[in-house]
């Protein structure tokens, strides 16, 4: 069988080849700098190759399961990404093998739903990936940063020290996926990823702001937390530094909007990725009495949602959000 878990002895081609087809030569960053987790060896079952006979990584696919925390209920789901085929071996239906593979063995360990961030859809397409759920994107450009109460709280650069007090933060997300133990870590300090936080009087970090996923999405912030009294001013923060000039706002964190546009940003609803559901049966067992049922039980916007004509978000059985650091 050509295709094979990454053994230590692949890890090296492994990642030279994810580093080659996603991170071009200029990038400041490279694939393990930004995506640590799923690249990481402690990963390594969920990550794929296709070997030929002489022993040459010809592809790769990995995936990242975690447990989600949604609207009803604890789900575990499956990030899928380095789907990746080397050039002189493409056309020859390997990323086909290696997706059936994944999803295969996904299905096999009882996961009910996968997840993919791709700008190429249609590649996914036949594999049952469908864009679903839904996220905010909100522009700071036109933010008047005007009318903000006074703080006592004090802005400062994040430091690895900060990581349990941020992350007991990202834990008062209701709807936020389940993060084991060293992961907050690695997606805090990814390298080109810049972060502030907000300390009271007492030094206690009151919220907290991250810009910048890894070398990806420079322009966001990624991921945030705290009350929205002592957030905005990390925020604002954000805005006179030029740090970014646009929020991500998944699914359940809503309630940030209104506060923002009332002082002139604009915002956008978009899918949060492109979904498919591996195992309808097993999440008929999350749906609540009473609620809302998809028709067509392996549609993913039936499950998660998706935008509607008028722009504005529609629920659908579940509610799921992705936070920026926990895509992959």
């Amino acid at each position: 069988m050509p295709i094979t878990h990454v053994e230590p002895a692949d890890r090296a081609g492994f990642l030279a080849l994810v580093n080659a087809e996603i991170r071009p030569d200029r990038a400041k960053t490279n694939a393990m700098d930004d995506f640590p987790v799923i690249l990481g060896p402690r990963n390594s079952p969920w990550q794929l190759v296709y070997k030929t006979a002489e022993g040459r990584i010809a592809g790769c696919i990995a995936a990242l399961i975690r447990t989600v925390s949604t609207s009803s209920g604890d789900i575990a789901v499956a990030g899928v990404g380095s789907v990746v085929t080397a050039p002189d071996f493409r056309g020859k239906g390997l990323s086909r093998e290696l997706q059936n593979a994944l999803l295969d063995r996904l299905r096999g360990k009882n996961i009910p739903l996968a997840v993919l961030w791709t700008d190429q859809p249609e590649i996914y397409a036949g594999r049952g990936f469908t864009a679903a759920g839904w996220e905010i994107h909100l522009s700071l450009a036109d933010w008047q940063l005007s009318n903000l109460p006074e703080t006592s709280l004090r802005i400062e650069e994040f430091t690895p020290a900060d990581v349990p007090a941020v992350e007991s933060l990202f834990c008062r997300h209701p709807w936020r996926t389940l993060r084991e133990p060293g992961d907050s870590l690695a997606y805090y300090t990814m390298p080109g990823t810049r972060g502030l936080v907000a300390r009271d009087p007492s030094g206690q970090i009151q919220a907290y702001a991250f810009c910048g996923k890894g070398g990806d999405f420079p322009d966001y912030v990624c991921e945030w937390g705290g009350s929205h009294e002592a957030l905005l001013p990390v925020l604002a923060r954000v805005r006179r530094r030029d740090m970014a000039h646009q929020i991500l706002i998944p699914a359940g964190a809503e309630n940030l909007v209104n506060p923002l546009v009332d002082q002139g940003c604009g915002w956008v609803a978009l899918p949060s990725g492109q979904w498919a559901v591996l195992d309808a049966a097993l999440l008929e067992e999350y749906l609540e009495p009473g609620g809302k049922n998809p028709t067509r039980m392996i549609h993913p916007q039936e499950w998660l949602g998706t935008i509607g004509n008028d722009g504005q978000p529609v629920p659908g059985a579940l509610n799921v959000a992705i936070w920026g650091f926990d895509s992959v």
